[in-house]
């Protein structure tokens, strides 16, 4: 069977579960509708899934048709998401959008339809609920060519009274845009030469497969109404990219699972090539993976399998494989994954309200950030707070939800603060020597910082030879100036600099490595005093879609939330402002904008980077360590 693999994508409520379930069961893949309301459908498998109706982690179903097998991906929802959304769209053949007829374009379609787009996914825009009252289809079609694209097409003449009903156009005039689009059809039909619907539907395809094209189809998933001719559709417009299941192996992975159980299981797309049982397939890094267990899906369920053809949803067991992993022949991808997860903008202190669940806790977490490259955390050294970093509030209530339904650990969380940098203003240098008060270690230490341009990061280099100063004395040195590294003038990170270790002395037998550890940091910190630091802050370039009643309170609020706006467009009844925000402001930006726009505002960001704050810095407090606080005290005192 030729295998598909398609995504449904969708705005909250549009129905992109229940379409899921519509299809599975309009194949025959399932005997009954799984429902949304009841919890019973088979992708939206988490209680807080369920209950704010959103889908937050990627699932896998499947159904055959005919001589297809086509794989369901249903990605997530919600903004917060959008790079698990972008990393799930990396394995497809074809998306469906879904729009709601009852609302429209809602803001997170816009946001999965630029997603779309910047993917080159070709994409069939599917209207449903079209059996609710007050359905009026034309202001859809112009609300979706005004908000989405003009390059779309209707493919049914639809009939809503007295009951629904859907035909294929035939009227080879509505296929003028098809037409006007290809020369050797115009002249055709300017000829007067009859035109073959095959012909009109090949070129749809190829105009698809550009990105020219959005066609649409209709239907109600709810109630099966124009499920099956999806599927159709499905069938003959979405290939698979590789075809050859004897050419070398190339797969992908794009989720990271654990069950119940905790196995960990491993979702990778096959893009060509065989996978068997027993297989032992050559990794990066010359590192080898013997396939001892292999499911895929298969009619609605998950299923053992001792083969893989090109093109299939393939699920292993395994310990190593990380996400964006390729196995195989990475020169065979016919599309590289998307490597540009966002930064954690992010963080806060979270603790078990039980504190001997803190075990537990972290043995979660772990396993949390294993699937989710968006969140990380870590366990500071001095204070044993547990600190996570996120992109979004709404990635954090997940989070506590996964620790609560999956792994019963309560916990309390503090109010999340965006995450600074530090970044050093000048080159300077400072020594401390030994035997010198208040030096209170057996260890010289001079270091210079220079700083980098914005973007660099940070790097460590040594003038000092191995020869004189050996190496578990130098590492001291590098671990000593990492630790004085997590919090610069300000308290936060410094980034965007080099470190020399310009001179070292020691004493032998005296001196160890813990000297020099511990002198790093404060010396680093007194050059740093030297160099001065200007505190950075993340910023996002945003795209802002705002009904144009609103022109005004929207370009003059925008300096209230430290918004600048680069330029401006007027379209349709719609006024576009692209710009640049701290990422502090946009929630409150966003909120705003939904609450006088009455939720008709659209505003797409991504991280521009880090930029000086534009307000009053921000102090955070250093962290107590008290073998080394009262040295730095005096030191404080005699500079």
């Amino acid at each position: 069977m030729k295998i598909i693999n398609i995504g449904i994508l969708a705005h909250v409520d549009a129905g992109k579960t229940t379409l899921t379930e519509s299809l599975l069961y309009t194949s025959g893949a399932v005997p009954e509708l799984g429902s949304v309301d009841k919890g019973t459908t088979r992708t939206d498998t988490m209680l807080l899934e369920r209950q704010r109706g959103i889908t937050i982690q990627t699932a896998v179903t499947s159904f055959g048709w005919k001589n297809y097998k086509i794989n369901i991906v249903d990605t997530p929802g919600h903004m917060d998401f959008l790079a698990e959304v972008y990393r799930s769209l990396a394995v497809l053949d074809g998306a469906i959008l879904v729009v709601s007829a009852k609302d429209g374009v809602q803001a997170q379609t816009r946001v999965l339809f630029h997603a779309l787009q910047k993917m080159k996914i070709p994409t069939i825009i599917f209207v449903n609920k079209i059996d609710q009252e007050g359905i009026d289809l034309q202001s859809v079609y112009q609300n979706i060519r005004e908000k989405l694209s003009d390059d779309v097409m209707v493919m049914q003449d639809v009939s809503l009274t007295p009951e629904v009903s859907l035909t294929d156009i035939e009227d080879i005039e509505k296929w003028d845009s098809i037409i006007a689009g290809n020369d050797e059809l115009l002249e055709k039909y300017i000829a007067g030469e009859p035109l073959k619907i095959q012909d009109l539907q090949r070129e749809k395809c190829r105009r698809m497969y550009n990105g020219s094209l959005f066609p649409i189809y209709h239907g109600s998933a709810k109630n099966n109404i124009g499920t099956e001719k999806l599927i159709e559709v499905i069938a003959e417009t979405f290939t698979s990219g590789a075809d050859n299941d004897q050419s070398e192996l190339c797969g992908s992975v794009f989720k990271i699972e654990y069950t119940d159980q905790k196995k960990r299981l491993v979702y990778l797309r096959l893009y060509s090539g065989t996978l068997h049982l027993r297989d032992t397939i050559l990794l990066p890094q010359n590192q080898k993976l013997k396939i001892t267990e292999m499911r895929i899906p298969s009619n609605g369920e998950i299923i053992p399998a001792d083969t893989a053809c090109c093109g299939e949803i393939v699920i292993l067991t395994n310990d190593t494989l990380k996400l964006n992993d390729t196995l195989g022949n990475v020169e065979l991808l016919p599309r590289k994954a998307w490597e540009k997860n966002p930064i954690p903008l992010l963080r806060t202190t979270v603790e078990p309200q039980n504190q001997e669940q803190r075990d537990l806790l972290l043995n979660a977490l772990t396993e949390i950030a294993d699937t989710d490259p968006l969140l990380h955390y870590y366990v500071d050294t001095i204070t044993h707070e547990i600190i996570i970093s996120f992109l979004g509030k709404v990635q954090l209530e997940v989070v506590c939800s996964l620790l609560v339904e999956r792994y019963h650990v309560n916990i309390n969380v503090k109010e999340p603060t965006v995450i600074y940098l530090e970044r050093p203003l000048k080159t300077a240098s400072y020594t401390i020597h030994i035997e010198v008060p208040p030096n209170p270690f057996w260890a010289s230490i001079g270091l210079t910082v220079t700083p980098l341009p914005a973007g660099s990061g940070t790097r460590f280099k040594s003038k000092v030879s191995l020869g004189y100063l050996n190496q578990s004395f130098q590492n001291a040195v590098m671990e000593g100036v990492r630790y004085g590294m997590e919090q610069g003038l300000y308290g936060w990170e410094v980034t965007d600099c080099e470190i020399c270790f310009d001179y070292g002395v020691y004493y032998s037998p005296v001196s160890t490595p813990a000297d020099f550890r511990s002198l790093a940091p404060i010396v680093l910190e007194q050059a740093l005093k030297r160099a001065g630091t200007q505190l950075l802050e993340p910023y996002l370039s945003f795209t802002l879609f705002a009904p144009q009643e609103y022109i005004s309170r929207a370009y003059n609020d925008a300096p209230k939330y430290c918004a600048v706006i680069e330029s401006t467009l007027l379209k349709n009844d719609e006024v576009i402002f692209t710009g640049e925000i701290p990422a502090r402001c946009i929630g409150e930006y966003r909120n705003d904008l939904n609450f006088y726009t009455n939720g008709r505002s659209v505003c797409l960001t991504e991280l521009k980077g880090y930029q000086e704050i534009s307000g009053e810095p921000v102090l955070q407090p250093r962290r107590p360590n008290s073998r080394l606080d009262k040295v730095r005290h005096m030191f404080q005192k005699i500079t």
